[in-house]
């Protein structure tokens, strides 16, 4: 079955079944601790499905029925790839919810998969997992200007498709990713109302775009990351906004959510949450890097990965 991708275009395709309902309220936001790790089934030589691009989607098979359970890996136009992982067992008669996980700078979807273990999870939830990786030889995410693509009509026309013909429930679609693509999930988040029912945003500090609506955020940041600075500082690449100080980023999401107070707590020996009750949180990792808590670690250069707090947990837990 092939994925019928269409950026830019108006409207979803046909639909076997119908949708669910396009808006619900905000899901409480909650903190975990990590359980033990779940190893992520082995991505190196995934199954390929062609991806062909149309000028508007077009009627495909019933919904969600004939694919392959399991993580496939997807070929995009642009040259981009993604990883789609599937549950075992569905019956293509029902709405699933769906993680959207981007990677940061540079990186593919396979490294984001080892390092969040997001699709192995979302398939033991009975979730699909889609994660794309940025456009262009860089891998990046256009949310300053910085490259030529459409990064927001492109995870828009993604969506939709995954709702069309994987059976994603449009109403339980959660937007996550780390570094640069938790930045341009918190860009997609505020470009397409009413399309997220949550974002989270690891090792990323970003203020709301202007016009954006109320959405359920946690940002989730260590106070020693030596890329994205926890206090704020310029990002150092040409054409990129300066990032800043996680505590103001995440008071100005409050803001626009409706509320202004926090209650801070030491929810583990490492780990403080900032929450306001308005579906907002800053999760603190005191000596964290620029990593996935709870996820595996990665280059020792990036600093602490903390397993005291879960954060693929909490994107399931926001589905």
């Amino acid at each position: 079955m092939l994925l019928l991708l269409a950026a830019g275009c108006s409207g979803p395709g046909a639909r076997a079944i119908p949708p669910g309902p396009s808006s619900s309220p905000l899901p409480t936001v909650e903190s975990t601790t990590a359980p033990a790790p779940t190893r992520l089934p082995p991505t190196t030589s995934p199954p390929t499905r062609a991806v062909r691009v149309t000028a508007a989607p077009t009627a495909g098979p019933r919904c969600g029925m004939g694919r392959a359970a399991g993580t496939t890996l997807l070929t995009l136009p642009h040259g981009r790839r993604a990883l789609l992982a599937v549950p075992r067992g569905d019956d293509g008669h029902h709405r699933l919810r769906l993680v959207v996980a981007l990677p940061g700078y540079g990186r593919t979807p396979e490294e984001l998969a080892a390092q969040s273990r997001i699709p192995a999870r979302a398939i033991a939830a009975g979730a699909l997992a889609v994660l794309p990786q940025g456009g262009g030889s860089a891998k990046s995410w256009n949310f300053s200007g910085t490259t030529g693509y459409d990064d927001v009509a492109f995870l828009s026309a993604l969506v939709r498709q995954l709702t069309a013909t994987e059976c994603a429930d449009a109403a339980r679609v959660v937007i996550t990713g780390i570094s640069d693509g938790g930045d341009m999930a918190a860009v997609a988040a505020c470009a397409l109302p009413g399309s997220f029912r949550a974002v989270v945003a690891v090792a990323a500090s970003i203020n709301p775009r202007a016009g954006c609506r109320r959405i359920a955020i946690v940002a989730i940041h260590g106070d020693a990351d030596p890329l994205d600075p926890y206090r704020g500082g310029p990002d150092g690449r040409p054409g990129y906004p300066a990032v800043p100080p996680a505590s103001a980023a995440i008071a100005s999401w409050a803001a626009l959510n409706g509320c202004r107070t926090a209650a801070t707590s030491r929810f583990a020996p490492h780990i403080v949450r900032t929450t306001y009750p308005c579906s907002t949180q800053l999760v603190t990792v005191n000596g964290g890097g620029h990593t996935w808590p709870g996820g595996a670690a990665v280059d020792p250069s990036l600093g602490v990965t903390t397993h005291e707090y879960d954060a693929t947990a909490a994107i399931l837990g926001l589905l």
